[in-house]
Order: C-alpha cells, then sequence, then structure tokens
C-alpha cells in the first residue's frame, strides 16, 4: 500500500500531483496492472509502430489513482509526477522514446570533466541523463524558476548522491539583469514562463554569461535551452558579450514550429551548423569544435 501525505509533501493543485519529499524511494514503486504497462514499455525498441502501442499503455498510468511513481531509470533511483507535466509523463512512461537522439548526441560529447548546461531544466530530465553517463568531474549548471520543479529536481539530485555535482539556479535566464514574474501553465506546471509586468511570484533574471561566470565554468560542452520563446534575446547577448571559449560546442534548442526559425537563423549565424533535425529541436555543433 502506498504512503500518505507526509509533512514534507508539497501538494501541487495545479498539477493534480501530491509529491511526496519525505518517504524513501521505493515506497511508490509501480505495482499491479501498472507495474505490467511500465515493464512492457520499457521493453519496446523505439519506433513508430511501438510509439502507439506505448501510448495505449502509458493511460492506465496518467489517469490512475496513484500521482507519482518510483523508477530506476538509467541506473537512477528516480521519484516522476504520472501527471500535470508533460515531461514528467513521457520519463516516467516512455524513456527509452522520449528525445532518443538528443540524448545521444548529449552522451556522445560528454567527457570527464565536461559540463553541461541545462536552462529550463522542468524536473531534470536531461540534467539526470547528463549525470547518468557517469563521467568523473561532470558538471551540470542547471537553471530553473519554478519553485514545484526545483522541488522534485533537490530531492531525485539528493536521493542520487549528485547534490555536488550539480549547481542548480533558481532564476529564471534574461538577456539583462532584471525581476520577472513566474507564470505557471494550466495542466503542464514544468511549461513556466516569465513576464515583466503583473503580479506573481516574483525571481531574478540573470544573464547566461552572469551564471557561467559565477559557477567558475571556462568550457561548455553542451547546453540544452528551453526558455519558451525567449532563446533569441537571450543567446544574442551571451554571443554579444562572452568570450568564443563560453559558446557551447552542442546546442539543442527547440527550431521546430512557430518561433523556431528564427532560434536556428541565430545560432547558423553565429558559426553554428544543424547536425540533426528531430520532431521538434535541433541539434546543433560548432564545426571547429571536436568531442
Amino acid at each position: 500500500m502506498s504512503p500518505g501525505i507526509g509533512a514534507n509533501e508539497i501538494h501541487d493543485p495545479q498539477a493534480a500531483v501530491h509529491f511526496d519529499t519525505s518517504s524513501p524511494w521505493g515506497a511508490w514503486k509501480p505495482r499491479g496492472a501498472a507495474a505490467f504497462c511500465l515493464e512492457l514499455i520499457d521493453l519496446l525498441p523505439a519506433n513508430r509502430i511501438t510509439r502507439k502501442l506505448a501510448f495505449l499503455l502509458r493511460k492506465l498510468i496518467k489517469t490512475g489513482t496513484q500521482g507519482i511513481y518510483d523508477r530506476r531509470i538509467w541506473d537512477l533511483y528516480l521519484r516522476l509526477g504520472a501527471r500535470g507535466n508533460l515531461t514528467e509523463q513521457r520519463w516516467l512512461t516512455m524513456t527509452n522514446f522520449h528525445d532518443a537522439p538528443e540524448r545521444e548526441a548529449l552522451a556522445s560529447v560528454l567527457h570527464p570533466g565536461a559540463v553541461f548546461v541545462d536552462i529550463g531544466a522542468n524536473a531534470g530530465f536531461y540534467t539526470f541523463w547528463a549525470l547518468a553517463q557517469k563521467q568523473p568531474g561532470l558538471r551540470v549548471i542547471a537553471v530553473e524558476p519554478s519553485e514545484v520543479m526545483l522541488e522534485r529536481m533537490r530531492h531525485n539530485l539528493a536521493v542520487n548522491g549528485f547534490t555536488g555535482s550539480v549547481t542548480l539556479f533558481p532564476c529564471a535566464v534574461t538577456a539583462a539583469p532584471c525581476e520577472v514574474i513566474v507564470e505557471r501553465h494550466e495542466g503542464n506546471a514544468g511549461q513556466t514562463t516569465v513576464r515583466q509586468e503583473g503580479g506573481g511570484r516574483r525571481v531574478p533574471g540573470r544573464p547566461l554569461l552572469d551564471l557561467l561566470q559565477e559557477a567558475a565554468v571556462v568550457e561548455v560542452a553542451a547546453m540544452k535551452i528551453d526558455i519558451e520563446g525567449l532563446e533569441v534575446p537571450v543567446l544574442e547577448a551571451f554571443f554579444n558579450t562572452a568570450p568564443r571559449q563560453l559558446w557551447p560546442r552542442l546546442i539543442i534548442g527547440e527550431i521546430v514550429g512557430p518561433g523556431g526559425g528564427p532560434l536556428e537563423n541565430l545560432l547558423v549565424a553565429h558559426g553554428y551548423q544543424l547536425g540533426l533535425r528531430t520532431k521538434m529541436n535541433g541539434i546543433l555543433v560548432l564545426p571547429d569544435a571536436s568531442p
């Protein structure tokens, strides 16, 4: 039987999930039909036909009464929400299918002592994938303004002993120093947007170069950026002020759909080449940088 609501749980009514940070890992393991469906999905090869089957099988987890699950994924001990955050749902139920080309490209450039920058980290999908590569001395700089996502990341980092490997900035990345208001998305808690006017929870907005300098980063192997349409002004400011040595060797960003073209154009104008275009993202590399 799953545990009740612990004293340190965070109730997130918008995501309709009680995220338990007090119970030990394993208290929320999948059971019964949910466990069977998840195990079956894990066995499916990632292709278009099996993806449809995986979507059908995961419905039981998305609509079930259990809101969070403890799963061993990438040899890590993770606690993930079953609904209310699209990234976590995909991570929990369709691990092998979600952003597989992007993850492969990221793993290929990580090496001992490498730095990975995760801007708009959400619950940490890319952060934990990078950490799962277990490269000695690997550092992750993760930036996320949502307090709900930050609490989930901190919990999973602590359970896996990764707290010392990650510099977690609880702020937004902006083109210039400022203060912004965090606006949560109805029904998708991880899709956080920021604005500068109106009421709501306020967090610092900090330029990317400032964050890297504070973290004493001298070279970036790879970066993932997903900040809901604000990528272009943030990266324009970064390229205009940062030494080329700090420019990431590989960048993963959303270049498909409305607003995607300007980001691709900006990166190409600064010497990046498109290595691969996926369903939503582009994987771009500097041609003079080798993994």
